[in-house]
């Protein structure tokens, strides 16, 4: 297996967006983790790695830095819209050093919808990223031992939804639920809503976290009425991450690995069909352009773009290297939509 030493170098040479593959294009050379604004016009982003938040005006494609200026806190990693527009920031509060201001101190933040006022810490630490409902103010999210030691080691992991309000003036949790729990070695990422509200998607890494070892990583999904667990796609010795729901919530991205065996990182994203068939097919193309990849994947309200980010694969996770967009709609009448695959299928072809 080929073990890549992170380095996060831009490569040299042109950006691999300014000649894009079919129906891609570039939205920025710089920016991490896009995400689309409830009515579909505006995306948000972090401008860099432990950076300030930035907001694009999809029409115009003019960007606008919403936190520079605003405050004393400048270290996210992410950002996302909650259902009333506000925003939801993910960071540590000073960024320490990239394992422990990640891993050990990231919490979650709440920005009013005008972004009139500084970030405000919600009081809530987080393990990477998490989950916002459409329907309300509603937050699924996980936490380890390294945050509470009553959970036990960092290691082990419990998973919250929560619904937020605001007193005084300050964000605060109205209620809160326990949903999941994990055993050591399995580590769940929650990633969207789903059905009303009554299932959360989420990742969920398998193994030892080092690179070099043999891992994987599975999409699943919790009933939050019956506690029920249910699988979606588990390849042996492959990262198949789920990465943004689609308008219906039949269909989600997937970071996935599977060009190569135990392998890490993933090269593209796929499309996955939510129904335990493990049926996807490949979106994005820069397999075709290494050492370029895509990844952090979210789509339109209306279903029509994908908006993603690029780096490579020496980079480390979650750092960016420009933003792209696909035409979903042009890539849906083309040859390549109609790949589907499952992973018993690139077994058995492998086998031959």
């Amino acid at each position: 297996m080929p073990i890549y030493k992170t380095d996060n170098k831009i490569p040299e040479g042109p950006h691999v967006l300014d000649n894009p593959p079919p129906f891609h294009e570039k939205l920025c050379e710089y920016g991490e983790r896009p995400y689309w604004s409830p009515d579909g016009k505006r995306l948000a982003f972090i401008e860099n790695n432990y950076g300030d938040v930035c907001e694009m005006d999809f029409a115009t494609r003019k960007v606008r830095n919403l936190t520079k200026h605003l405050g004393e806190h400048h270290s996210f990693l992410r950002v996302l819209y909650l259902a009333d527009g506000d925003y939801l920031l993910i960071g540590p509060k000073v960024f320490k050093d990239r394992h422990t201001s990640r891993h050990l101190e990231s919490e979650l933040w709440v920005m009013d919808k005008n972004a009139s006022a500084p970030p405000q810490p919600l009081g809530r630490m987080i393990a990477e990223g998490a989950a916002v409902s459409t329907l309300a103010n509603r937050v699924a999210y996980a936490t380890h031992g390294g945050h509470e030691p009553r959970i036990g080691s960092t290691e082990d992991f419990e998973c919250h939804v929560i619904d937020l309000g605001w007193e005084a003036g300050k964000p605060v949790v109205v209620k809160d639920t326990v949903f999941y729990r994990s055993v050591q070695n399995r580590r769940p990422e929650p990633q969207d809503f789903r059905h009303n509200d009554t299932e959360v998607i989420f990742a969920e890494y398998v193994g030892p976290r080092a690179r070099d070892s043999a891992w994987k990583t599975v999409t699943r999904g919790i009933d939050l009425n019956t506690l029920d667990v249910r699988t979606y796609i588990d390849e042996p010795l492959t990262h198949n991450e789920c990465e943004g729901i689609f308008p219906g919530q039949d269909y989600i991205c997937l970071e996935s690995s599977c060009d190569l065996v135990n392998q890490f990182p993933p090269f593209d994203l796929w499309k996955l069909k939510l129904d335990g068939s493990g049926q996807r097919v490949r979106m994005t193309r820069l397999f075709e352009h290494p050492p370029w990849r895509a990844s952090n994947s979210n789509v339109s309200p209306d279903g029509r773009w994908l908006a993603f980010m690029v780096n490579t694969y020496t980079s480390e996770p979650g750092f960016g290297m420009g933003l792209g967009l696909m035409d979903l709609e042009a890539w849906g009448r083309s040859e390549y939509a109609q790949q589907w695959e499952t992973p018993a299928e690139r077994a058995a072809k492998r086998k031959d």
